[in-house]
């Protein structure tokens, strides 16, 4: 099931863009004249630039090719890459990294978009606007690279070099940008079954929009 309708599909995708963009500008503290220096080291704003890069593609390609809407994705790997990537980072913000999204008492609305609309709408987007059934056995294997991507960065930078990723949620505490990273704070074992499981985590999610994608083609 899928809507076929490329004037919704854009408008949606539009919207995104708009959202994410401001989201993305405030977290990076530009909106108020400067910058945040830790906004490139956050899986957040990773995924979620990731992602707007993606629909502002997939927006130029559905309004230059007009044929297309037969509901096959724009480069479905990167598609699902960070439709994978968001959901994580939703799930990780909302379980173990809730109250970071409040300042004195008050919700950042930056924040809810980038961990609760943005992941939110392009889940939304594959279920509405994508012809079901395309998804290979394979893809969650390769949706995953962001991720492992980043915590390789992440573990090789600061741990083996040295350098410096913290100020997020972390208050400086660690060079670490989260302290869930940090082997000195959760110990090495503790950071490495972390890792494991945000690797599996990312493999199974995967594989639930695998088999919602080929469950909706049945139905």
């Amino acid at each position: 099931m899928y809507i076929k309708n490329r004037t919704a599909s854009i408008l949606w995708k539009a919207v995104f863009l708009v959202l994410a963009a401001w989201a993305l500008l405030d977290g990076a503290g530009i909106l108020a004249g400067h910058y945040t220096r830790n906004f490139p080291h956050m899986f957040t704003n990773i995924s979620n630039l990731a992602a707007w890069v993606y629909f502002l593609c997939a927006i130029i390609r559905l309004i230059i090719r007009k044929e297309s809407e037969d509901g096959v994705p724009f480069l479905p790997v990167f598609k699902y890459t960070v439709t994978i990537s968001l959901l994580v980072t939703m799930l990780i913000a909302h379980f173990m990294l809730f109250n970071a999204m409040f300042k004195d008492g008050h919700l950042v609305w930056c924040l809810v978009i980038l961990h609760y609309v943005a992941p939110c709408m392009t889940l939304l987007d594959w279920l509405l606007f994508d012809q079901k059934g395309k998804m290979p056995v394979w893809g969650p294997f390769a949706w995953i690279s962001l991720g492992v991507a980043y915590l390789a960065f992440t573990m090789i930078y600061v741990g083996v070099f040295g350098r410096y990723m913290g100020g997020g949620t972390t208050a400086d505490l660690t060079s670490y940008p989260y302290d869930f990273l940090d082997p000195a704070i959760k110990g090495t074992g503790a950071v490495i079954g972390f890792c494991g499981a945000m690797i599996i985590a990312f493999i199974v999610l995967g594989y639930v929009l695998y088999g919602i994608d080929h469950l909706m083609r049945r139905k």
